[in-house]
Parts: C-alpha cells; structure tokens; sequence
C-alpha cells in the first residue's frame, strides 16, 4: 500500500510517500520537509496552505505517480499549532473522500519518539517536546523498546518545570532519560539542568515515522466515510476562541474573564 504522510503540527511541513504492508516493516520512498513563514512573503502567502496539496502532488511525480496513486493516507494530529492542524488535516481528508482512500491520524510527538527511539538506548525515557507558547511546551513521554516506543502517559501542555516534575514521576529509578525537540530548544536553560538532551536530529514531527506508526491500521484498512469524518486534531489545551468565547458567539454567548 502507497501512503503519503503529512505532518503540519508545526512551522515544519513534513510530507511523505512510504510503502506500507501487512506484517513487513514501512519503506520510505521519498520526503519533503520545509519550514513554512507565519507571514507572507513578497506578496505571497506563507503558511502551510500555499503549500497544499502541491506538497505531495511534488512527491507524486518525482515517483512517476499522481494523487490517485494513493492508497492511503496518514495524518499528523498534534499536539502543535492549531491552525496548521486544521488545514493539514482538512487537506488529508479532502484527498481520503475524494478518492475514497483508507485515512489514520496519529500523534505528532509520538511520531517524533518513533524517529528518535533509534538515537536512545533500549529503555530510555523519551520525551518529546515542542514549543506551545505561552511559556509552554507540549510533552509527550514514551519508553524506547527494541526499536519501537510505548507510551507511559497523557501527552499534555505544561510550563517546562512541570515536565521535569512529570518526567520523574514517571520514569523508575535508574531509567535514561532523553528529551528532544524545538520546546527543548526553546526552554533548555529550563530543561537542561532537569533533563538531559538527546542527541538526535529529530526536532519536529517526520511524516515517514508518522506513516510507520499507524503502518498497522493502514495496511489492512478500506475506506471508511465514518472514520474519515470522526477524524479530529488533538490539540491538548483549549484554544484562545474557547477561552475567550466558551458559549460561543450570539445570544446567550458568555465571554471569559
């Protein structure tokens, strides 16, 4: 099964083609990873939207292929920036309807550990981190096993010394620990002294490891509308229109503090 993976939970546009079959392990063809601009640029619009479907249409005919070439498709569903999520994940399933192609959305951090898990030692606390702003990170925490992750808690949004606390709730004593990640970057005189960092050149979410983590569901799946229509971002923490707007707008609309 031809899978094209995409992952928009950050400023990095990751977008993939890999093979994926019952029972043998996921094969990269190609990938693309860019970093979009959160503004546009001479004229032109800078976010992931300009970059949609071309992306992937790009890939396609590197391999001599076009869109209805897919036979499935995965799709990052965060944590990250609400805004890319909704238009990778609004572009996915358009192409999945349109072609009445088989879709599975995994987790963007897990896809990250997935990646790294090969720079870590066999038993290592994983913990992928991005930057959610606010002076916040969105941290996910995975064990590596024989190649492979498991995950050990709720992915959340917390300020990066409630991370180290979490982490050390919940790695046994002795565990490795490894953090990663731009939210490592970006709080690492935080993060530092508490968690030690791997060296990886995983720091945002790759869609080939995004396709081998729902590789399994994929393979033997068919086009399902339900499935496709139930699919929803993760975001982890309640957006700023939720806070601001929690009823929503209109009459009887109650706004927050």
């Amino acid at each position: 099964m031809l899978v094209a993976a995409l992952d928009t939970a950050t400023l990095t546009l990751s977008c993939a083609l890999v093979d994926v079959s019952a029972g043998g392990p996921p094969r990269l063809r190609c990938d693309r990873t860019e970093r979009a601009s959160a503004k546009p640029v001479e004229g032109k619009l800078g976010g992931h939207g300009a970059r949609l479907p071309q992306a992937l249409v790009d890939l396609l005919h590197a391999e001599g292929l076009g869109i209805p070439d897919v036979e499935g498709f995965a799709i990052g569903l965060g944590p990250g920036s609400f805004t890319g999520l909704r238009i990778g994940l609004a572009t996915w399933k358009g192409l999945a309807y349109a072609n009445r192609r088989p879709i599975a959305g995994g987790s963007s951090l897990a896809a990250m550990a997935l990646a790294a898990a090969k720079d870590a030692e066999d038993g290592a606390i994983l913990v992928p981190l991005l930057d959610a702003r606010k002076g916040e990170v969105y941290a996910g925490f995975y064990r590596s096993r024989g190649g492979g992750i498991v995950e050990l808690g709720d992915e959340v949004a917390l300020p990066p010394a409630a991370v180290a606390e979490r982490v050390r709730a919940l790695a046994p004593p002795g565990a490795a620990l490894a953090a990663f990640g731009e939210g490592y970057e970006a709080y690492a005189a935080v993060l530092g002294p508490a968690l030690p960092r791997l060296a990886t050149e995983v720091t945002t979410p790759p869609a080939g490891a995004l396709a081998a983590l729902v590789a399994e569901r994929l393979a033997l799946a068919v086009y399902d509308a339900d499935v496709l229509f139930a699919l929803e971002p993760h975001y982890v923490r309640a957006s700023e229109a939720e806070l601001k707007l929690p009823r929503g707008i209109g009459p009887g609309a109650v706004r927050g503090n």
